[in-house]
């Protein structure tokens, strides 16, 4: 009798287990990576939710909303699409980490970081490859401005997804 009831049990705890899992799910996307002031000199960065966002991707907002179950996107030819920055005043960073979300080839085959202090004139920092889930652009100096454009300089072979943009 002891043995029918404890193998029921277990049962149904394998199969609450199995089902919080499901629950769970692949499907939820967490963070790889959590925001810092790291950096030799010390970031200085105005907080997102000042930041405005504009390009040719649908929905450009979302790669600074915080959420990454929102994303600005490309269409399939976006060779040369970009996402510019107004981080509302100067700021001082060298890494720029583009999180792409649940799109697993959501990244361009490498992509053109470039800073501006007035919005008109850009000026290149550096062409870094895109990588799956997370794309990070170490700059080769810290660097002061006001505005980021991230570009496609060459395309991948699925639309280009920025689900979070970090300055560090």
């Amino acid at each position: 009798m002891y043995n029918v009831w404890a193998m029921n049990y277990l049962r149904k705890g394998i199969v609450l287990i199995f089902l919080a899992g499901v629950v769970v799910g692949c499907d939820v996307i967490t963070p790889v990576y959590s925001p810092s002031t790291g950096g030799y000199l010390g970031a200085d960065i105005t907080p997102k939710n000042t930041w405005s966002v504009r390009g040719d991707l649908t929905n450009p907002a979302a790669a600074a909303d915080e959420d990454l179950a929102t994303a600005a996107s490309s269409n399939y030819q976006y060779q040369g699409a970009e996402l510019i920055i107004d981080l509302k005043k100067v700021c001082l960073f060298q890494t720029v980490i583009i999180e792409h979300g649940g799109a697993k080839s959501g990244h361009c085959r490498s992509v053109d970081v470039s800073t501006s202090v007035d919005g008109k004139i850009f000026n290149n920092r550096y062409i870094a490859p895109g990588t799956r889930r997370l794309t990070i652009v170490s700059l080769p100096a810290p660097t002061l401005a006001r505005y980021v454009r991230i570009e496609a300089a060459k395309p991948g072979r699925s639309r280009w997804v920025i689900a979070e943009v970090y300055l560090q």
